[in-house]
């Protein structure tokens, strides 16, 4: 059998595997990239290590790669930068790839999210949570500067708006709120040779969020003013934002304050050819029982239109 003839051959074979309903592809998993030493913000000529991983399939043999604002800059699973520089800073994420004995012979992980980091060339660096925080947990702020000298006052931030001067380095919120999330940046005065130094950060954005979010209530065709006779679907979209996994959320749907049936795990109600009754005013609520959270959605105004 000549080359050509081997070609056509698996090629068949392969078609026949399809067309049998047999599709050996793993399912997708997500390659997972995490700082193993360093910060994700740091000094110019400091030092901070990546590493890359696919926690849902630990046991093959992947290799991995790393991508700098998409472009690949690395092959390896610990991506070291060393004496980093300021042409580093920007978004890392990697992914994981892995032979296989089947078709298709090789597959890739899903890339993983984004690391952020920032590779600072001045003085004075602020260090704050890369990550958003969820209300409640404590928020550390960090005003670095190089070579960490002697500091004689610190100026802390939000905005524009100054709250906070002292000696210390390190400004703690032990229980974050809504309204900690903002835009902060320092400003730091040190003693170096004998003279007296300042110079401010770069401004930082920390996100704070809330357990359970707002719910917003739409019609997931846009159509507020329905035909009589049409179907609507009611969506109820939340985030719940908690360190632990597993627990509920409880959708419950209301027309002018009454209950639409009993709760659900759904976040949709769909109304089955819809009648002049059904015009009013929608809300949702949201609620998540083991947390005591519960948290109402905006209100939408629904008229049924007659059907001509």
């Amino acid at each position: 059998m000549n080359t050509l003839s081997g070609s056509i051959a698996l090629l068949m074979l392969l078609g026949s595997v399809r067309c049998q309903g047999v599709d050996p592809t793993p399912v997708p998993v997500h390659a997972l990239a995490q700082v193993t030493g360093g910060e994700l913000r740091l000094f110019s000529g400091e030092d901070v290590q990546l590493r890359c991983s696919v926690p849902e399939d630990p046991l093959s043999s992947w290799r991995y790669q790393w991508f700098l604002n998409g472009v690949l800059t690395s092959s390896a699973e610990v991506y070291h930068l060393k004496n980093a520089h300021v042409l580093q800073t920007g978004s890392y994420t990697c992914q994981g790839e892995k032979d296989l004995k089947e078709w298709p012979y090789l597959i890739s992980s899903l890339q993983s999210d984004l690391l952020n980091v920032h590779v600072d060339g001045g003085w004075v660096l602020l260090q704050a949570p890369t990550e958003p925080l969820i209300i409640e947990e404590v928020l550390t702020m960090t005003c670095r500067v190089r070579d960490d000298p002697l500091l004689v006052e610190v100026n802390f931030y939000k905005g524009d708006v100054k709250i906070r001067t002292q000696k210390k380095k390190d400004l703690v919120f032990p229980s974050a709120t809504l309204d900690d999330q903002g835009t902060y940046w320092c400003k730091a005065t040190w003693l170096q040779d004998f003279k007296y130094q300042s110079a401010q950060s770069l401004k930082f954005s920390v996100i704070v969020l809330d357990k359970l979010s707002s719910p917003v209530l739409t019609i997931d065709d846009g159509e507020v003013n329905p035909v009589k006779g049409s179907t609507v679907v009611l969506r109820c979209s939340t985030q719940l934002n908690t360190r632990e996994k597993g627990h509920t959320i409880e959708y419950y749907y209301m027309n002018n304050a009454t209950l639409l049936g009993p709760s659900s795990s759904k976040d949709t109600h769909t109304i089955q050819r819809v009648e002049d009754d059904d015009t009013g005013v929608y809300t949702c609520k949201a609620r998540v029982r083991v947390l005591n959270l519960e948290r109402w959605s905006n209100e939408l105004k629904l008229k049924v239109e007659p059907s001509y």
